[in-house]
């Protein structure tokens, strides 16, 4: 029971996180302008979609930490550590300098005049990318406290930040700037549980292997990273500002599904990873992860079916309540994506990759159906549904016939 126990820490530790966010995004919507709040919303989107493949980056040291800690191998940790942190800020660095360079390019395509904010998720990307070294240290060595604290407290943060800059007068880029610091201040909170790591000399970790390792978990980071957020990127662009603003109270809200369960994902890797280390049996690992997950996303998507407008109404003001009625659909949008970002890390632990081709089919599939049917909201909202539910059902079959043959392979049989 050991997922449901590290599942629970990371949960009420990132829930203190996203209750916080969402604060903050309630906030937001009561004090910018609805097309304000858009345009918000719009370039966080494409923050998430450039930084979100960070992920990548703290599966793969999550996923060589954990081998080394099973294999008692700590200097190798260590060597992971100084490496990672080194390439990753030098990468950082330059995917935030072409952010810039393309900060014209992109506010015309989301209708926003102000470029510097814009310019403002630059040092934002650059944050993200090396935040996620040390959080996939600690992943990694399952120090879970420290992780969920790491988490959570980007949230608080953001919301302090929030309520201060708002005060100030700041607006929209007060908004991005609230977002933007905790990463460089939480960067420097996890350099004390990492720290004594960076130290360690005498071993070297197999970079080549896990450079090998990155390239489909970069992929398959990204690729979710794109189907997660591209919507709200398309949305603004085919639909007026004040459209596109009403859909993004509902992204802030549907994203519960994604997020809430995310814990139980954080927790399984490094077991599974593990247990593939050990050939041991990380299905049964898999199976509670997947029940939480489903546990979680029901309830939610009973409270978008019940109360979607008084839920609206009462977070984000009356005059987002004409978005009420498109919550139910994002939410069961993003409950199959929930599940895929399950059945993404269990794959990722184990060295499997094929399910990546899935995902890119998804993809593809979902923004040439976007182009063509963007009648209304709720067309794009049933493309998505569509889609999400085609990369769930796949997914799910491949990794039910893996199970077959692992236990069919063991001679036992299987699990209740």
């Amino acid at each position: 029971m050991e997922i449901v126990k590290n599942g629970t820490i990371l949960f009420v530790c990132t829930m203190v996180g996203n209750v916080s966010n969402y604060c903050f995004q309630f906030l937001m919507g009561r004090t910018l302008s609805i097309e304000d709040f858009g345009a918000m919303n719009a370039l966080l989107s494409v923050m998430m979609s450039v930084t979100l493949p960070t992920g990548a980056i703290m599966f793969v040291i999550a996923k060589y930490v954990s081998t080394y800690r099973a294999r008692g191998e700590a200097a190798k940790i260590g060597s992971i550590y100084r490496k990672a942190l080194g390439r990753i800020a030098l990468l950082a660095a330059f995917i935030s300098l072409l952010f810039m360079l393309s900060a014209g390019w992109l506010g015309n395509y989301l209708r926003i005049d102000d470029v510097q904010a814009v310019l403002i998720l630059a040092v934002g990307i650059f944050g993200a990318f090396v935040l996620t070294v040390n959080l996939g240290i600690l992943q990694g060595i399952q120090r879970f406290y420290y992780l969920g604290a790491g988490l959570g407290l980007g949230g608080v943060l953001r919301l302090v930040l929030g309520v201060l800059f708002v005060l100030a007068g700041l607006g929209l880029k007060g908004a991005l700037l609230a977002t933007v610091l905790p990463t460089l201040l939480i960067f420097g909170l996890t350099m004390a549980p990492v720290y004594p790591y960076a130290g360690l000399k005498g071993a070297d970790g197999a970079h080549t292997r896990i450079l090998n390792y990155s390239v489909p978990v970069f992929l398959s980071s990204a690729v979710f990273a794109f189907l997660s957020n591209i919507d709200l990127v398309m949305v603004r662009h085919f639909f007026d500002p004040v459209e596109a603003g009403l859909y993004s109270s509902v992204v802030v809200l549907g994203k519960t599904m994604l997020y809430l369960p995310s814990a139980f994902a954080l927790a399984m890797f490094p077991m599974v990873s593990e247990q593939d280390a050990l050939n041991g049996d990380s299905f049964r690992i898999l199976d509670r992860a997947l029940l939480c997950t489903l546990a979680l996303c029901l309830a939610g998507l009973a409270v978008f079916v019940i109360a979607p407008g008084p839920l609206i109404t009462t977070l984000f003001g009356a005059r987002f309540s004409g978005a009420a009625h498109l919550l139910k659909y994002y939410g069961l949008a993003m409950t199959f994506m929930a599940l895929v970002s399950i059945l993404m890390s269990f794959n990722l632990a184990r060295h499997r990759t094929t399910f990546i081709y899935s995902m890119a089919a998804g993809g593809v599939m979902l923004v040439v159906f976007i182009n063509v049917f963007h009648s209304s909201i709720k067309e794009v909202l049933g493309v998505m549904m569509s889609v999400f539910f085609f990369i769930a059902a796949f997914n799910l079959l491949q990794v039910y016939r893996e199970r077959q043959v692992f236990y069919r392979l063991r001679g036992a049989e299987l699990p209740d």
